[in-house]
């Protein structure tokens, strides 16, 4: 077992035990169990914003405290700097951890209180994994990029990208992009500061990193969400979408289906856990030379884009493809079935209009 399986399963016996040892408990009323998740997830955010101040506040101390000895002789400019981007780097790092851990206590609390068995939780396949999706989504990583159910999702990346991709994955750049990513949005505004204004560009900058905490933390609660509801939204999704079963649905709109959802992943580069569940639970495509109907093209359109709508946050890729189903949709069935997504995700709200 390499070293990224070790972390891996290290984080997924982490969030299990957290879990476990959680003061929720379930609940089985749909609207309490709502607020009590939007509760944690505004405290969630809450806590993001008081890091971003806290961590600044300490750089802006730091920063004020070397301002006076910059008469001395032994703290040149170069070392106000080298000092300055020490500290920023450590609040940084520390910011970030906090952030991990909170997000992942939070999800954690938040699965005890729609109390997912256990079962669930413990499964380690990629398929089924939840604790693994949850995972990625508190690093803020979109998904899988290998292929399962026959799609492949970087097949339109093209010969050059590929080449490229293979030379970062060589060097493990691949593997380290999603934290080096919030590191430079956090420290970018701040290095900056230090050549310019130093000490007040700190200070002034604060407001800006506790919005930043707080928007991220927002965006990824939203995303963990939607992963835990969506685990258990989508056997519904489909049960709502074709109540005439699986094992019935015609081979045209299997077809359709299959192709949407490909079309989906290769456009995005990445599976969404949501599109893995749905693609496990439709099965293989045998109906390959199955002619599909407008109607049924229609099915699988309101279905796919009800799909993206569970994602939460989409690839900006993505926008050409979503555009074209809400021009095949019309504006009206988009804006109903965006609606009642969010209500059956955020709300907790079951879905009833008949999507015939």
């Amino acid at each position: 077992m390499g070293l990224k399986d070790k972390i891996q399963f290290w984080a997924i016996h982490r969030f299990l035990s957290a879990v476990v040892n959680s003061p929720e408990l379930p609940i089985a009323d749909r609207r309490d169990a709502d607020h009590r998740l939007d509760w944690l997830g505004r405290m969630a955010v809450m806590r993001a914003g008081l890091s971003g101040l806290i961590s600044g506040l300490c750089v802006v101390g730091v920063a004020l405290f070397l301002r006076d000895w910059e008469a001395v002789d032994g703290l040149t400019g170069f070392g106000f700097v080298f000092i300055m981007t020490i500290t920023s780097s450590i609040m940084t790092a520390l910011e970030l951890l906090f952030l991990y851990r909170d997000s992942l206590s939070t999800a954690a609390r938040m699965a005890k209180i729609l109390d997912i068995p256990r079962e669930e939780l413990e499964q380690v396949d990629l398929e089924n994994s939840i604790s693994h999706w949850l995972i990625h989504a508190a690093l803020g990583a979109p998904g899988f990029h290998g292929t399962m159910f026959g799609i492949d999702p970087l097949a339109k990346i093209g010969k050059v990208g590929m080449l490229i991709r293979k030379a970062l994955k060589k060097f493990r750049i691949v593997a380290s992009a999603t934290v080096f990513k919030m590191i430079l949005r956090r420290m970018w505004v701040r290095m900056l500061g230090r050549v310019a204004l130093r000490a007040y560009v700190e200070l002034l900058s604060l407001p800006a990193f506790v919005v930043l905490n707080m928007f991220g933390m927002n965006v990824m609660m939203r995303d963990m969400r939607s992963r835990l509801v969506g685990h258990e939204l989508t056997p519904k999704l489909l049960a709502h979408a074709f109540p005439e079963g699986l094992e019935s649905m015609d081979g045209g709109l299997k077809k359709a289906l299959h192709q949407g959802m490909a079309d989906q992943i290769t456009t995005a580069r990445f599976i969404h856990p949501n599109q893995i569940r749905v693609l496990e639970l439709l099965g293989t495509n045998e109906s390959q030379d199955a002619i599909t109907t407008k109607t049924q093209q229609r099915r699988a359109n309101r279905f796919l884009l009800a799909i993206f709508t569970m994602s939460g946050k989409n690839s900006s890729r993505c926008r050409r493809l979503i555009r074209t189903l809400e021009e095949k949709l019309g504006r009206e069935e988009v804006k109903l079935i965006r609606q009642e997504i969010d209500d059956a995700i955020y709300d907790l709200t079951p879905l009833q209009r008949p999507w015939r």
